[in-house]
């Protein structure tokens, strides 16, 4: 579009707060540290589930391990109800974070006193719409330039209800909503079939050397296990020895984790490299979708370590978390990690996946835990050393690669999935505050419009 084109087209849009959006409904936008006024001992196995900062940061939708209250408690924080496609913000802490209420599998949800959620009415705006203004750069560093710093950064629901946008007539709202949405279904089906993918991998795992389950089939008579190929099979012993770490097939070893790896400690300092471009892989990186973000070296503020290609990331802060990271091949740029995560290096091409499935059990990060240090119980940190000697069964090297040898593919395309995923995420990221300014528009055939083409 040409300049006046543009202009004409913005002179469409209307200067509106996001109170002008809400619902008539007195509760529309509620929340914040006056709203819920939850406690731990308030929180049930199940029930109604309650929206807390841990369920935001994860793409478009509010998501992951819920926490519930009883139907009773919930009923006495009517007000802080919320309901599918309200839009759930973060009052304090990653102030910015926003999330749409997806449409199952519940249909009732509590705003905790950290968050605060607007309903927005469907003939004035499109929700999706309103979610992407408010993941706009522009909105996130409003946001952050008008925030409280009183104690913990934070905002209000006075704030929000002033937040200030600009929004085009509605059914342009809902073809930007559309452009933009079509990538982020593209997006979370890559990475649902990713963790797919990954599930099988840790199932097989766990079947051969964990649970031991070949083992005991072939004790029991059988001539072949499914997923193991037959040479594999047929090396397999049919009885079991006592082992530091319990019973374990005759002929297998118990070991140390330095036997299969060693631990890279390569820093480097990227502010000395301002121009160069790394793949940067950091803590919020990881919970946001585990997703490297693409940074310049000038906006890194601290040493990182290097990751060598074919690397294991592990993170060592609250290790009962499973953050458990498997880089992708390089895309050109170097890698880097924050600090938090331990580099470790295969000793044979082999043990990656072995390495990676053995991080990812319950029963190892628990042990972990148990050794863990630090100041409170959110920072928790393993030591190095203590992990290296971790002590864990070391199968023969015919039964690691013939787990590499399965493994391995499905890992590559899960790692493909994630790609693809990166990719559309920086083509969305490109298009966002372009549709959302107008200078990029959908034609009436949908069909995306740049400046200077119309």
């Amino acid at each position: 579009m040409s300049e006046a084109a543009v202009a004409a087209l913005q002179a469409t849009w209307t200067g509106l707060v996001l109170a002008d959006l809400a619902a008539s409904d007195r509760n529309a936008i509620v929340g914040g540290p006056f709203g819920s006024n939850l406690v731990s001992s308030d929180y049930t196995a199940r029930g109604v589930p309650v929206i807390r900062g841990q369920n935001m940061g994860g793409g478009r939708w509010v998501g992951g391990e819920f926490a519930f209250v009883s139907e009773e408690k919930a009923e006495s924080l009517r007000t802080n109800w919320a309901r599918p496609g309200d839009i759930v913000f973060t009052q304090r802490g990653t102030i910015g974070q926003v999330a749409i209420v997806p449409d199952a599998p519940w249909d009732q949800y509590v705003v905790s006193q950290s968050q605060m959620k607007a309903t927005i009415d469907p003939a004035v705006a499109d929700p999706l719409f309103v979610y992407y203004s408010f993941s706009s750069p522009a909105a996130k560093e409003y946001i952050a330039a008008n925030a409280i710093q009183t104690g913990v950064p934070h905002t209000n629901l006075g704030q929000l209800r002033a937040h200030p946008m600009r929004v085009p007539p509605l059914p342009v709202q809902r073809a930007i909503a559309s452009v933009l949405g079509t990538l982020d279904d593209k997006i979370e089906q890559n990475r649902r079939t990713a963790r797919a993918l990954e599930r099988l991998a840790r199932a097989i795992f766990r079947a051969w050397f964990v649970d031991f389950e070949p083992v005991k089939a072939k004790a029991a008579g059988a001539t072949a296990f499914p997923s193991m190929p037959h040479p594999v099979f047929d090396a397999l012993p049919t009885n079991f020895v006592d082992s530091a770490v319990g019973p374990v097939p005759a002929g297998w070893d118990v070991g140390a984790l330095k036997d299969l790896a060693a631990l890279s400690k390569t820093q480097i300092k990227p502010q000395g490299n301002q121009t160069e471009v790394f793949d940067y892989f950091s803590i919020p990186a990881f919970d946001a979708g585990m997703r490297a973000v693409v940074e310049a070296g000038s906006t890194i503020k601290s040493n990182k370590f290097l990751v060598m290609d074919g690397a294991v990331l592990l993170s060592k802060l609250n290790p009962r978390i499973p953050r458990v990271w498997l880089p992708p091949p390089p895309r050109g740029r170097r890698q880097i990690a924050s600090t938090e995560f331990l580099v470790f290096v295969p000793r044979s091409v082999c043990d990656r996946c072995y390495l990676y499935c053995q991080f990812q059990q319950a029963a190892f990060r628990d042990e972990l835990a148990q050794g863990a240090s630090g100041t409170s119980n959110s920072h928790q940190r393993v030591r190095p050393n203590d992990l290296l000697e971790k002590v864990i069964v070391v199968p023969p090297t015919s039964m690691r690669k013939g787990f590499a040898d399965i493994a391995g593919p499905i890992f590559a395309l899960a790692a493909t999935n994630h790609i693809e995923s990166a990719t559309l995420t920086e083509m969305r990221d490109y298009l966002l505050p372009k549709l959302l300014s107008g200078q990029v528009r959908v034609s009436d055939t949908d069909q995306l419009v740049p400046r200077g083409l119309a």
